[in-house]
Formats: structure tokens, sequence, C-alpha cells
């Protein structure tokens, strides 16, 4: 059974106490791995609007991670004679065993009488069992983990990454009648001109316009806003 408290310890007559406990990790431990998926803004059968210079619809494949938040920086001495602090924020998923979760975010431990910080395997494991709190823990020749519970929220994250791939149409106006989109791909967040392109389209002929798959219906389309209803998704 995983234990979390804290115990005493007599060396020559003394009694120390010793904050947090060194146990086993319930292995084994699984590595958790996020999950690619597209990503479609606004969702089909939406209506939507976009101001000059704005994207009416985007689809782009990002990283979806199982993570929480917590909003107050924790600490610790969870590893003697260190402290081990987890910075308030976002916590990635980072390990599942039979016992539980483990989150890692940006964390430091740091000794007495020492000016910098290094950066250690910690973070927040959030047991399965809902009547035990989720701690601090510390990896260090073994789990250590704290007895102070940590106030949490699950969290969905979504991440760009180096693999992310993201196209759009950006409204651009109208001219008599006709309307202006371009198209444009991105990929890790730059923009690639070889595959910007301006399309044209006659509202007189039809109020549905598409482009790689995409339809929308055009509500309203003025000088400085487009209104639309997402008919198909960028293919």
């Amino acid at each position: 059974m995983w234990v979390a408290n804290c115990f005493l310890a007599a060396t020559a007559g003394a009694l120390v106490a010793l904050a947090g406990c060194a146990t086993p990790a319930p292995f084994p431990l699984r590595n958790a791995f996020p999950t690619m998926e597209t990503r479609h803004i606004p969702e089909l059968g939406a209506t939507g609007k976009a101001e000059v210079g704005a994207a009416m619809v985007s689809t782009e494949s990002v990283l979806r991670v199982r993570g929480i938040s917590i909003a107050k920086t924790v600490s610790e001495t969870v590893n003697p004679p260190g402290v081990t602090e987890v910075v308030r924020g976002d916590l990635e998923l980072f390990a599942t065993s039979s016992e539980g979760n483990y989150y890692q975010g940006r964390s430091t431990y740091s000794v007495p009488g020492t000016s910098i910080p290094v950066s250690e395997r910690s973070g927040v494991f959030v047991p399965d069992d809902k009547s035990r709190p989720a701690v601090i823990y510390h990896f260090v020749q073994g789990y250590r983990y704290g007895t102070k519970p940590v106030a949490y929220v699950p969290k969905e994250i979504i991440k760009i990454t180096s693999e992310s791939f993201r196209r759009e149409l950006v409204y651009s106006g109208v001219s008599q009648n006709t309307i202006t989109v371009v198209y444009r791909e991105f990929k890790n967040s730059f923009a690639r001109p070889a595959f910007t392109q301006e399309l044209k389209y006659d509202l007189s002929q039809d109020r549905v316009i598409g482009y790689q798959g995409a339809r929308f219906e055009v509500l309203n389309a003025g000088n400085t806003e487009i209104t639309y209803k997402v008919l198909s998704l960028l293919q």
C-alpha cells in the first residue's frame, strides 16, 4: 500500500524528524503519451463572424495533453534537507500507475545555504482513490511523497508543436458584391508563402462559397466584417 506519512528516526539518542517518505512507486509506471488531433474553429454548423484580416475558419493539428492546474505554488521538504517547489500553473500528465497519475510542470529543488535551485523530477501525484489527497512527489533513488494536500483542477492542455500544421481562410473585404478571402497555411506557427492564395467570390451568383472542401453560406458581408454559416469544414 502506498504510504505518504512522515516518519521519525532515532540517531545517537537524538530524535530527528524527516518530512516526507521514500517509497517505491507502484510499478510498472506507464508513460503517458499525448494524442494528435485536428481542431476546427468554428465547428461544423456554427454561425461565425470575422473582421477584415481575421480568420473565418481554421483547421489545425494539435497535441491534446491530459493535465491539471494548480492556482498556488506549493513547496515542502519532501527530500531532506532540500525543499521541493512546484510552481503554480499547468502540469502535464507524465506517467500513470495502478495507484494514480503523475503530473509534471515547472519545479525546483533547493538546499538551504545554496543559491541556485536545480530542476528535479518532481510534480504532483493524484491518487485514483479520491479519499486521498493529491501531494507533491520527488524522484531521487525512488519516489518520495509529501504530506500536504495540493489543490488542483483537471485541465486539458492544447499544445502547438513543430509538427503542428494549420490552415485558415481569412476575410479580406468586399467590393461591389465580390468578397475576397485569403487561404494560408502555417507550419509551426510560421506562414508558408508558397501556400498563400487570394480567392474572390461573386455573391450575386451564389451566397455559398467554398475552397478545399470547406463551404460557407454568406449571411452578410461588409467593409468591416462578414457573418457566415459553416456548411462543411476544410479537408
